[in-house]
């Protein structure tokens, strides 16, 4: 049985349309796998990302507490050193405050003309 010219073009070209489906399907399966890769990278970059800067807000409100709590206690430590010091020696804080009282009526009191 002979072909003619015309059936073996069809027949070359049912094959290079297998060929194509087949690569079709292969070149979508690779990209398919490589946004799979790539998904699942982002997802744990910002899984970790997520993860550090939880850390780092608790590191940081820790820190801040930990701050609020320090100045808390030198203020209270000054107050007691003042209250000390003022128990001890009460005379130079009545004139040092009539002092300043006086210097600040001085400043606040002038007629500005």
């Amino acid at each position: 049985m002979t072909h003619t010219s015309s059936e073996n073009l069809a027949e070359a070209l049912k094959l290079l349309e297998e060929a194509a489906t087949q690569k079709k399907d292969e070149l979508k399966g690779l990209m398919s796998d490589k946004y799979t890769h790539l998904k699942n990278v982002i997802v744990e970059t910002e899984t970790g990302l997520v993860k550090s800067l939880t850390e780092a807000r608790h590191h940081a409100s820790e820190a801040a507490t930990h701050a609020k709590e320090a100045s808390v206690a030198k203020a209270c430590e000054i107050t007691r050193d003042v209250d000390k010091s003022v128990h001890q020696n009460p005379w130079a804080f009545i004139a040092g405050s009539a002092v300043v009282g006086l210097l600040l009526g001085a400043i606040l009191g002038r007629n500005p003309k």
